[in-house]
């Protein structure tokens, strides 16, 4: 009897526990509410595969084009590129994105790699824009364009490399361990849970202050509140997913070695790894890239020294037109 009393109890407890999570995802999620764009562009889709992939255009169409690839992180999405899409557009044709799972895009409950998001950004350029492209991309998102740049350099004019972490020029292979945390975070309750208390506004500011930012005075209400309302959009646990497991390293060394396409780098003096030895992470596999860092900015420089990214970006994209 003890031990019936006693599994009955488990039951009970440990239903309990689960229910309670449930109603937290579901009300946490609700309260969130609807995202929209802040950036003033021409609102699109590109109707891929696996979903609509949400993206802006603003600029001359017979502007040379570029395409602006955020970062992974809480809520990642476009927002990232707020203060450069307009001052450029006044130079490139601009495409900003939100990447599948992420933003305003569908969000569909797939297994995402790697390699999904090579080829979404391959079949973007080619079949959206069609002609050779300024790619600027932030953080891990650096390794897909210079995955695109290797297999089709005819349609990735130069690069530009925001923080690009030197993990993606090593091996990776995820093992056991990798698949079972990814398979947890893919749970209906129990990883929506996880991932909720992941990308709570506390979580969300704690990483803009460690990584984002060097100023913490730029982790304002509004930064936090849109992020977090991004972060608890449907599905969001998926990308998230297959982010924390490792699954969207994507290992580029011998692409990055063999690239033709000009390409520059550039890191936050301040940011979490050492711009030296980030920079000479990427210089030792490509001797041909040129490197740029800026004063007072972390992983975020784009944000936080916008004016000098901006000119940066414009001066390297038209270096060597006639």
């Amino acid at each position: 009897m003890s031990f019936t009393k006693n599994l009955l109890v488990t039951g009970a407890v440990v239903g309990g526990a689960v229910g309670a999570m449930a109603i937290y995802n579901k009300l946490t999620e609700s309260l969130a509410g609807e995202l929209d764009t802040v950036l003033t562009g021409e609102e699109r889709r590109y109707p891929w595969k696996y979903g609509d992939m949400f993206y802006e255009v603003k600029g001359a169409r017979d502007a040379k084009p570029l395409l602006l690839v955020h970062g992974f992180g809480p809520g990642a999405s476009s927002y990232e590129w707020r203060k450069n899409i307009d001052a450029l557009s006044e130079h490139f044709r601009v495409y900003a994105i939100d990447l599948l799972g992420f933003g305003l895009s569908d969000r569909p409950s797939i297994d995402y790699t790697a390699e999904t998001y090579a080829d979404l950004l391959n079949d973007f350029i080619k079949e959206v824009i069609g002609k050779p492209t300024v790619v600027v991309a932030h953080g891990l998102s650096s390794a897909y364009v210079i995955a695109g740049a290797y297999r089709r350099p005819q349609y990735f004019e130069r690069l530009v490399l925001v923080s690009p972490p030197p993990t993606i020029l090593q091996e990776t292979n995820p093992g056991i361990r990798n698949a079972g945390l990814k398979t947890v975070l893919r749970l209906p309750i129990i990883g929506q849970f996880i991932y909720t208390l992941m990308t709570s506004r506390a979580a969300i500011r704690g990483y803009y202050d460690v990584q984002g930012f060097h100023n913490p005075g730029l982790i304002t209400d509004d930064l936090v509140e849109y992020i977090y309302t991004s972060a608890h959009q449907s599905n969001g646990r998926y990308p998230a997913s297959a982010l924390l497991s490792d699954y969207l390293v994507l290992d580029v060394h011998e692409p990055f070695a063999r690239l033709k396409v000009p390409v520059i780098a550039v890191w936050g003096r301040e940011g979490e790894l050492a711009p030296s030895e980030a920079s000479g992470a990427f210089k030792r596999v490509n001797p041909n890239i040129e490197v740029r860092i800026l004063d007072k900015s972390r992983s975020h420089l784009q944000e936080e020294q916008s004016a000098n990214f901006n000119n940066l970006v414009r001066e390297f994209a038209v270096a060597g037109v006639k």
